[in-house]
């Protein structure tokens, strides 16, 4: 099997089945020639020659859905959920980024830099539709709008893609990006979910910290949290998107290992990419370890690499993404209080002590003050 990669609109690579070695992927020539072309992943160079499976695997997992969200879709479109390259080829039109993945029936001319609000692109939704796509995520993987199919879910949380103009929905069609992530909230034991995570988005704003826009809406009697995508430019009444990448997916790790714990990057790691890779470093690591005491401070321990992202502008250049995923999980009883990625020398939340962020600051290679006084200013701007 061969899946053509496609970089924005041109096509950078492809993305294919060996008989012993599992998926490879390369870059085209006609790509590696051009003088503007940009890799798609810091994990994959521009090179010539083939990205094993060990390489390449893990940026493409990590634009699939996760856990239960995978199995849902994989037996909604009648595919093994163990299959990458399958589910790639079902729903790779839907990747997030500048990414598409498709076979040679795909029409690249249908892949736009810019997307206007029309009928073509976007089809107005009535109050009863959206209250439907609220009421029906955990039985419908899709969205479904004349007969063509969307994605809606995608990592593990249950979530919406919509688009949102002059106060009213839309559904994308046909590729067109979508503006806004509609989170509902869940039932029993998370039940205040889209409460909590709507305050700590809050919290992160008054904090001081690059949070996008966001709100809560009652949707069909359900708390639905709304959080406008940072990844997305809307100008002139059109709407292009920007490419990025989880921190998983930067540092080639397959998505499964997003924990520490589980062999999956800590703090160091993030931190030392950022160094090497921000256009604006002092910046970013400011901000990086801002949000890693802000989630260390609201008990946030589902803080992994992929909650953490680089977002690329136009020419490429890479920066820290805007905080996301922030939720209080000591909040809730029955979530564990051990931290995705430790902090010294402990990840349980409740034993992270002053040594430990001492140990932190040397492990990083900065003074301890920096750590201390962040951690004051973040508790003096919350208690405000």
């Amino acid at each position: 099997m061969k899946l053509n990669v496609y970089f924005g609109e041109k096509k950078c690579g492809e993305l294919f089945t060996t008989e012993n070695r599992g998926i490879a992927f390369y870059y085209i020539e006609e790509y590696l020639s051009s003088p503007d072309s940009k890799a798609i992943s810091l994990s994959l160079p521009l090179k010539k020659g083939e990205f094993s499976q060990k390489e390449c695997l893990p940026f493409f997992s990590g634009l699939l859905p996760e856990e239960f969200t995978r199995k849902r879709v994989a037996d909604y479109l009648h595919i093994s959920e163990l299959s990458d390259i399958k589910l790639l080829e079902a729903i790779g039109q839907e990747c997030a980024g500048f990414i598409t993945i498709a076979d040679d029936d795909f029409n690249p001319k249908n892949i736009k830099t810019e997307y206007e609000l029309n009928s073509s692109n976007y089809e107005k939704l009535s109050e009863e539709q959206l209250e439907d796509f609220v009421l029906n995520i955990p039985q419908r993987p899709f969205l479904k709008a004349d007969d063509k199919l969307r994605l809606s879910l995608a990592g593990a949380q249950e979530k919406l893609s919509l688009a949102f103009f002059e106060n009213q929905w839309y559904l994308p069609l046909n590729g067109a990006p979508s503006t806004h992530i509609l989170k509902p909230t869940r039932e029993g034991n998370l039940s205040t979910l889209a409460q909590n995570e709507y305050d700590c988005m809050q919290l992160a704003k008054k904090c001081g910290l690059n949070a996008p826009e966001s709100r809560l809406e009652k949707i069909a009697g359900k708390d639905v949290f709304i959080v406008q995508r940072y990844d997305r430019i809307i100008k002139n009444g059109k709407i292009t998107r920007l490419h990025q990448e989880d921190m998983c997916q930067a540092l080639g790790i397959m998505p499964e290992n997003k924990y520490q714990s589980d062999g999956g990057p800590g703090i160091k790691e993030i931190y030392d990419l950022l160094k090497l890779h921000s256009v604006m470093p002092i910046i970013d690591l400011r901000f990086f370890i801002t949000e890693i005491l802000f989630n260390y401070l609201i008990g946030n321990c589902d803080a992994h690499a992929k909650n953490y992202s680089i977002l690329y502008d136009k020419k490429g250049n890479a920066r820290l993404s805007p905080i996301y995923d922030v939720v209080s999980t000591k909040a809730f009883p029955s979530l564990t209080k051990k931290m995705s990625m430790k902090i010294g020398t402990h990840y349980d939340l409740d034993k992270i002590n002053k040594d430990d962020f001492i140990l932190l600051a040397q492990q990083l290679n900065i003074n301890k003050k920096i750590i201390f006084e962040t951690l004051e200013s973040l508790n003096e701007k919350m208690h405000s």
